[in-house]
């Protein structure tokens, strides 16, 4: 197998739940919004997983906003990279897996503004070869085209292995499975599904997955 690491994004290189918390603390309070609507706000939201033309469908109908929900989106999407970060420790880690020589990519689902955005504000786009963003290219994960236009991006071929790194049980793990990659779920906490066949492996945290990596590495090249 070869040295190819393909990572997602939210939730697993930048912390997505609490730029979303932030995101809509400070939505609540330029609108003046109930006292609640911050709960149902991260209720709703569904750790990101639920389509953003819906999520601000219902934001607009359930606290009658004027402004149409494309808008609420488009200045959802400008804002949300000003509020993500990365951990120093996650930014090492892929330092140090590109000084063993492997190639990484980034493979996120999300409209390329905002994803981007997120990808260079927090520095990220100096530390991997390559990205696949489902915004820019029409495909979205689970779909094999997006992790083959990651490791195209990283000079590589994909049918060659590799793994995939991320927090969602069906994007991540079933996605990288069908595509003939290893797998690690990044569970932050969470239980793994009983219904889904397990990941190869499992770390609370992505810069854990280091020691999973390097541990699989396949011998020197020849």
């Amino acid at each position: 197998m070869q040295r190819l690491a393909l990572f997602d994004l939210d939730n697993t290189l930048v912390d997505r739940s609490e730029a979303f918390r932030r995101w809509a603390a400070g939505f609540c309070a330029e609108h003046d919004l109930p006292q609640d609507a911050l709960a149902w706000l991260l209720a709703t939201d569904g750790d990101g997983f639920v389509p953003r033309d819906w999520f601000f469908g219902e934001v607009r109908q359930r606290f009658g906003l004027a402004a149409p929900a494309d808008h609420l989106w488009e200045e959802y999407r400008r804002r949300m990279p000003e509020l993500v970060s990365c951990r120093p420790g996650v930014r090492n880690l892929l330092t140090s897996l590109r000084e063993r020589g492997w190639r990484i990519a980034i493979v996120t689902n999300g409209q390329a503004d905002n994803q981007l955005g997120k990808i260079r504000r927090t520095g990220l786009d100096q530390h991997v070869d390559a990205w696949a963003v489902s915004g820019e290219l029409g495909i979205r994960k689970p779909a094999r085209g997006l992790f083959e236009a990651a490791a195209r991006g990283c000079g590589v071929r994909l049918d060659d292995g590799g793994w995939v790194i991320g927090d969602s049980p069906t994007l991540d793990v079933a996605g990288g499975r069908a595509a003939g990659l290893s797998t690690v779920w990044i569970s932050r906490g969470q239980a793994w599904p009983g219904e889904l066949s397990p990941p190869d492996h499992v770390c609370a945290e992505v810069e854990s997955a280091a020691a999973v990596l390097l541990d699989e590495e396949p011998g020197p090249r020849a």
